[in-house]
Formats: structure tokens, sequence, C-alpha cells
């Protein structure tokens, strides 16, 4: 039996998929934690809420077809997207049949194994969604089903924006054929979700008056042009970037050797390399020029991914019977070849994403914040997060604006951020000041907000922006604070102040705002008052100076604060020091009583230095009662 009359190995495909389930049931964390988590919202509770089957940044038809799935939970969403790649998989075996059966089999591990797609199965999201449905293209196409294909290629603007690369080079193929008849199918999907729109929305043309991706320039950046190309190696994982250049080389045998292939080789150069490389070349441009709302991310190749597998393993497997006449030979080099690249394959994805999924630091501190607002949201009317983690594990519907209040943008022009008297406001850094507009400055300085609480992670982080992660719980209440602000160490006195401390100091010359110091690892190390005051919101903590190295200059110093209890080290931030002035500034909330805080220099460079018009002071601010 030959490989085009073999049955498809459906049995292998489900294995594959079902792996994938099984490593998300056994993280214990969860990928893509914002966009992740919101596609899973959306899908969620679509039920109780009909009006997320039409949210557009929610991409309506995967919210429509994910919706069963993620009535499960979360791992629903893996479960849905491993179903996709069941579906890829069947849409590339109608093509793989006449590459052979290496090919049929090889396919499955191989797009799996790709970093950013497998990775994007475990998170749940989009791109594999879209993946299957241009593979779905594809295939119609190769089977000449043309009015099937301009009726899925209508669907896909409400699957995933990346329709705009790969439409036009199928319907540029439909034309060439001359399917003139198939053409105007290409405007289904836009007149079945106009009409939808129509009656729910009152806005046929709704898909074009509520785009989602706005610019935001401004909040997420912009980056190099070759930023895409430069980390492909990182993105599809380097075996499959090697095997992909070296399978040009073998459809360009397979041109010359067999001629019975060259159309099917036209039209994977047609429909599926040049749309890949469409793709690459408008994500490029996007975050070249910061335009809709482009962040850079490498998660948006995975809907080409099942493209370039399928570019790669046609070729390379067709042209392996031409180069290898015997049955044993080729038996050898699927076996061997197969090994030595599945192998790799596997090195390269673990490297890029350890599984099972570990927590980091992050996701640590987002699910303590989280917990803390489950515990209190009954204590308030309604709750106002931005970060959608935080409502994921506090239990909250986003969209039941009984207990949630919509967390609209840029909102700082309301008094109280527009919060009722008895609401509760859950600002982050992540979130607040970028997606919401709401700068921390905003709700600090509120008259009408009291702050509830600070929450800060054991490991210092900085988010989008730049700025140190740190979650605030305000409620509308009066906001009065005062202000206490203490000098606990200071080079111009000496250090003659009361906060107890070692300065390993040698004599040098200069004026009395100046000390120096030897090659010591640890040379400075100052012990901090408590900060376990019941009225103590938080404290900042500001160190400054201006450092001189005696030698070669660089970032060879840290600066740590720490913070211990009994059962150990609670809290380790730290910043490097460079050469010439700094000011590093450190936010912690109140503390148990117990908690011991210190401040230490950590010089890694064994060099001396002189450090001048040091400071260390701190802002105790408190509640008014």
């Amino acid at each position: 039996m030959n490989a085009r009359n073999a049955p498809a190995p459906t049995a292998w495909w489900v294995v594959w998929a079902a792996a994938s389930v099984i490593v998300r049931l056994l993280s214990a964390g969860i990928l893509e934690g914002g966009d992740g988590v919101q596609h899973y919202q959306i899908a969620h509770y679509a039920w109780r809420h009909p009006e997320l089957f039409l949210h557009h940044w929610g991409k309506p038809l995967f919210t429509l077809c994910a919706s069963p799935f993620a009535q499960l939970g979360h791992w629903g969403m893996t479960l849905f997207n491993a179903l996709c790649f069941v579906v890829t998989c069947w849409a590339a075996d109608g093509l793989l049949r006449r590459a052979g059966r290496m090919a049929r089999w090889f396919f499955a591990p191989a797009l799996l194994l790709v970093p950013v797609y497998g990775t994007m199965v475990l998170a749940g999201m989009t791109e594999v969604f879209f993946a299957m449905l241009v593979m779905l293209v594809v295939r119609a196409l190769f089977e000449e089903r043309y009015v099937l294909a301009m009726i899925i290629v209508s669907f896909m603007p409400f699957a995933r924006p990346e329709y705009i690369a790969f439409a036009p080079f199928v319907i540029g193929w439909v034309v060439w054929k001359r399917q003139w008849r198939a053409l105007p199918f290409a405007a289904v999907g836009h007149v079945v979700y106009g009409v939808i729109g129509a009656i729910a929305l009152g806005d046929a043309l709704w898909a074009f008056h509520n785009d989602p991706y706005s610019g935001a320039q401004d909040i997420y950046g912009h980056g190099p042009f070759l930023y895409f190309v430069d980390r492909l190696q990182n993105i599809y994982g380097a075996p499959l970037v090697w095997a992909f250049g070296i399978a040009l080389v073998a459809a360009g045998v397979l041109w010359v050797k067999q001629r019975d292939v060259r159309s099917v080789l036209v039209r994977l150069l047609v429909v599926a390399v040049l749309p890949s490389l469409a793709v690459l070349l408008v994500h490029s441009i996007l975050w070249w020029n910061g335009w809709k709302g482009s962040l850079g991310l490498a998660r948006v190749m995975a809907t080409t991914a099942p493209l370039v597998v399928l570019c790669t393993m046609w070729p390379l497997l067709r042209l392996a019977p031409v180069l290898l006449v015997t049955r044993v030979g080729r038996l050898l080099a699927s076996v061997i070849g197969g090994g030595l690249y599945f192998h790799w394959a596997i090195t390269s994805f673990m490297a890029q994403q350890p599984l099972p999924v570990v927590p980091n630091d992050y996701d640590h501190f987002v699910r303590s914040v989280g917990e803390y607002v489950g515990k209190v949201k009954d204590q308030y009317s309604r709750v106002t997060f931005y970060h959608p983690e935080i409502g994921y594990y506090a239990e909250l519907d986003p969209y039941d604006t009984l207990k949630v209040r919509p967390a609209f943008g840029h909102e700082t022009k309301y008094p109280g951020l527009g919060l009722g008297p008895s609401d509760l406001l859950v600002w982050d850094a992540h979130f607040g000041p970028n997606e919401r507009g709401v700068p921390l400055d905003r709700v600090l300085t509120d008259p009408e907000l009291e702050l509830v609480k600070m929450m800060v992670p054991n490991e210092q982080l900085t988010v989008l922006g730049g700025h140190p992660f740190e979650v605030y719980l305000f409620a509308r209440r009066n906001g009065q604070r005062k202000e206490e602000r203490e000098t606990l160490v200071s080079s111009e006195t000496r250090l003659a102040l009361g906060s107890p401390h070692r300065f390993d100091t040698i004599p040098c010359s200069g004026g009395s705002a100046s000390e120096c110091f030897e090659g010591g690892e640890f040379p400075i190390e100052i012990t901090l008052p408590r900060f376990d005051d019941p009225d103590l919101l938080y404290v900042d903590l500001v160190v400054k100076g201006t450092l001189e190295w005696n030698g070669d200059v660089g970032n060879n110093a840290e600066l740590v604060f720490t913070e211990e209890n009994s059962a150990g080290r609670s809290i380790y931030w730290s910043r490097s020091v460079t050469n010439g002035g700094f000011s590093i500034h450190y936010r912690l909330p109140g503390r148990d009583i117990g908690m011991r805080s210190t401040l230490y220099m950590w010089n890694r460079s064994g060099l001396g230095f002189r450090l001048s018009d040091f400071r260390v002071e701190t802002t105790r601010v408190l509640r008014v009662r």
C-alpha cells in the first residue's frame, strides 16, 4: 500500500495532542497570564454574557468555537487547541500523501515541537485556531475546492488579523485559476457577522468601526525592523530553521528531477511560503513603526508554523526516495535522521520553555494578589482591577457589572476614578499605567481614594514601561495621609546618625562628604528601622550618592535590600550601581512585627572605590485616623 492510499495516522496525532493536554494538567503555572487569561475569560463567560460573542478583540469566531471548552476551566482552552492541532495535522496530511509515508508521520511531532506553536497550544491562544483555518484553506485549494476555501477565508477576519497577509495570496490564486464563481464567497463571513451585528449592535459594519488595534505606540514603543528575523531560531526552533533552508535546496532538486511535482511546488510557494513571509514582513513593519498596538510579540508567528513545517517536510521527505533507492537505506535514514532531528527539536523547545510550566516570581506574585482580593472582595460592592490574571485568581467575572466595575482606559480625569463609596480598586504597575492610562501618582494623590493595602513581590520585578511591579488596593473613602521623613545615614555627618551600620572605610583625601573603601565584597551594611507601625501604609526608601571606582569602571556593585523574619529571608531586591551618580528608590509596605530590614552593598569587582554624598532617607506614609 503506497502512502497516498494508506489510512491517515489519526491515532498518532491524537497521542501528541493528548500529550499537550497532560503537560498542561501537570503544569503549576499558566502561559500568557495576560492575553491568554482574557481570551479564556471572554470564551468562558460568553454563555453568561452573549455580547461577548461579538467582542472584537476577543476574536468572535475563536470565542464561538472555544467557549464550550472554556466551561471546563482554563485547561479547556488547551484541550480546544489540541483538537485544533489534530485538525491541522489532518489538513496537512491531504498534501503530505504525495510526499511519502515518513512525511505524514513526521509532521505532527515536528509541528508541536516548534517552540512558538507548542507553547501557544499550552497557552490556549488564538494563533493555533487561526493556523488551523490556514491549513484548511490550503488543503481546499490543493483539492480544487475553491468555494470552500473562499468561505473559510471570509471568516478569518473574525479569528485573527493575520488574515490581511494571507487572504490576498489565496484570492490571487483563485483569480489565477479563473474560478470567478468562487470569488463572491469571500464576503460570506462579513455578511454573516454584519447581519448579526446589525441585529445585536445596530451596526452592520461594527467589525470596521470597532478596530481594537488602534496604535498605542506611546505604551508599547517600537523596535528594529529585523526584530523577528533575528529571533527566528528562538521562534521556530533552530532545527526547523535549518531544515527549512535545506528544504529550499531540496525543492530545487525536485524541480529539476521530477517534473510531475512542479505544480505542487508552485502551489506551496504561492499559498504557503509567500504568505508566511508576508506575515513576517507585516509584523516586522508594525513593530518597526509601533503601529496597531504591536508589542513585538513572537507568538504571532505561530499562525504560520504549520505552513513552515509543511514546506519543510514536503520537499525534504519527497526527495529522500530519489536519493535513497533501497528500502533499507530509507528506513535507516528515517530512523537516524528523524531521531537526531527530534532530539535536537526537543532540546531546542525545552531551552525556550521548560515543561511542565512552573510559575516564576511574577506568576507567584500575581497569584498572591488575586487570592488576597478573592478573600476580601465580599467586603466591597464592586471590584475594579486592571490585570486580568488578578481577576482570574480572585474568581471574579470581569463582565458582571454588579460585582465588577469595568476598568475603562485613561480614566485620569475622573475624581476617585469613578468608584462608588463601597468599591475597591486594585491598581497594578503593569496594566495600570500602560493599557489603562492610570499612572501611580494619579491614584496616590487622589484625596477620594484611601490606600487600603500595598503589595510587592519578594523579588524585585520591572514591568512594561520600566515600572517596579507593585499593587495598591484603594477604597473610595477619605484618602488623607501624613508623611514622616527621616535621614538614616549621611556622609555629610560622617555617618553619625542613629541607624546601626557598618562601613569598612579607609583613610582618603577629600571633603567631609566622601568615604573610601578597599575592595572588600560587602563593605557597607546598614540595619534599617522597623517598619511595623500599624498605621504605616508604605515606606519610600531612597539611597543616593556618587561612586568612583579605583581603576576599571562598570556594573560591578549591587545595592541590596533584604527583609527577614524568624522563618528566613522574605525579600531580596538588588539594584546595580554604576560609576558616577546614582539614586535608587525602594518602596515597600508596612510589615508585621519581627521583620528585620537590611541594606548592604555587594562589591563583586574586588576594586576599591570612593563614595561621596551618600545618603539613605526614608519617607513613611501613614494613614490619618
